[in-house]
């Protein structure tokens, strides 16, 4: 998918699936750090589609034909008290076509390696500084580019957490921004994302999140893009140390950019 022919191409998924799986259900969830010695592991099934594009106005107005399936394996481990091992990878199957663009694609997406650590805390809040490392796979890295197309790049990103009681049960609000660099002739890119859960009963909890993204800049190989998406799911504890999770996500506006909807599943193992 070259950016030269101004086709469109699909989005970027490299942490995105992160996002859809990184919110644990106790308090480690987002900005919280997890337990030393503790951690969990979260396969995630994703199975995306799209029928229409955002052209550089805004419009949904571009007919294209996308899917895509992707297995994804988050791990975060608690290396002390406040510093928080987070590690991560994804197989991608993908088939786009969208004017001179028709593309076939099953291998690793990208790779992810990054630490985070509890700044301060109190009873209810708290605030978590990340950095990480990704490494560019074969598939999806840099939104309207080809696929494999990018480096080694990298990601500073702040989180604040807050705990709160809703009609006597537990919720919790998470907002993070992000920046993420990428060397050379590469667009970096801003994302903020929040999250707020609430737990109706005691094994089972809600999860609303919304996602935005933006292209800092316009390069050769890649249009200038932005993207909102919004997603619900449920998760559901079997036990102490497994959980299920189900939920669906819709891009809800955007700009050079496919108008995705996913459905996704994911198995919690806790240790």
């Amino acid at each position: 998918m070259h950016a030269k022919n101004r086709g469109f191409s699909i989005w970027a998924f490299g942490l995105a699936w992160i996002l859809c799986a990184a919110f644990p259900l106790q308090a480690s969830a987002g900005a919280w750090p997890t337990e030393a010695g503790a951690g969990q592991v979260i396969s995630t099934s994703l199975f995306d589609n799209a029928s229409q594009a955002f052209d550089e106005n805004g419009d949904a107005s571009q007919a294209v034909s996308f899917s895509k399936f992707e297995g994804a394996v988050y791990m975060e481990h608690g290396l002390t008290a406040k510093t928080t091992l987070v590690l991560q990878s994804s197989f991608q199957d993908i088939q786009f076509r969208a004017g001179v663009d028709d593309v076939n694609f099953s291998g690793l997406g990208e790779s992810y390696l990054g630490l985070r650590h509890l700044l301060w805390d109190d009873d209810k809040t708290v605030i978590s500084a990340q950095g990480g490392v990704l490494f560019a796979g074969a598939g999806e890295a840099i939104a309207d580019a080809d696929l494999g197309f990018g480096t080694t790049h990298y990601e500073a990103r702040a989180l604040l957490g807050r705990s709160f009681k809703l009609a006597k049960r537990d919720g919790f609000i998470d907002l993070q921004a992000a920046r993420r660099f990428r060397p050379g002739n590469f667009p970096d890119e801003w994302r903020l994302d929040a999250t707020t859960g609430w737990r109706p009963v005691k094994n089972i909890q809600i999860l609303a999140q919304g996602f935005y993204t933006a292209s800092e800049a316009e390069f050769e190989i890649a249009r200038r893009n932005t993207r909102l998406k919004l997603q619900g799911s449920l998760v559901y504890d079997r036990s102490a140390k497994t959980s299920y999770q189900i939920g669906m996500y819709q891009t809800v506006a955007g700009k050079n950019i496919v108008k995705e909807k996913a459905f996704f599943i994911a198995i919690w193992s806790r240790y």
